[in-house]
């Protein structure tokens, strides 16, 4: 082989390394993204319901999840170097969120509870590559 076919080998290898990193950090993002849309959903469906007393809870930890999710998804788009610091508060929001809804047994509270994990999986992630 001579220099070119390496320098081939290297870049190829290294732009299929780029793209997976990037496909990584899209799941992150869309994981975030997705939370927030569906906790914010559910809070708003829950302060519709005829028993509005009995979510009070679960409506105010899915607004606060849903707001940590949308600000950790903008701070970690941007390449902010605290973005750790706030992925640790998500971790605490989520798991509150996750526990409350799970109470619940309704379809609606399993898709919440799933999101939540999902996106504790997400923040975890962001926290162990170093950002």
């Amino acid at each position: 082989m001579d220099r070119y076919q390496y320098a081939d080998i290297y870049l190829t290898s290294y732009n299929i390394k780029n793209l997976l990193v990037m496909i990584w950090k899209k799941k992150i993002y869309d994981s975030l993204t997705e939370c927030t849309t569906l906790c914010s959903e559910f809070a708003t469906e829950c302060s519709n319901s005829n028993n509005v007393e009995n979510w009070y809870r679960s409506i105010f930890l899915s607004l606060d999840c849903a707001d940590m999710c949308r600000n950790l998804a903008i701070l970690y788009v941007r390449g902010s170097e605290k973005v750790h610091l706030l992925a640790r508060a998500c971790i605490e929001i989520c798991k509150e969120c996750a526990q409350e809804v799970i109470k619940f047994n309704s379809e609606r509270t399993r898709q919440v509870y799933e999101m939540c994990q999902q996106t504790i999986y997400s923040c975890v992630n962001i926290i162990e590559m170093g950002y």
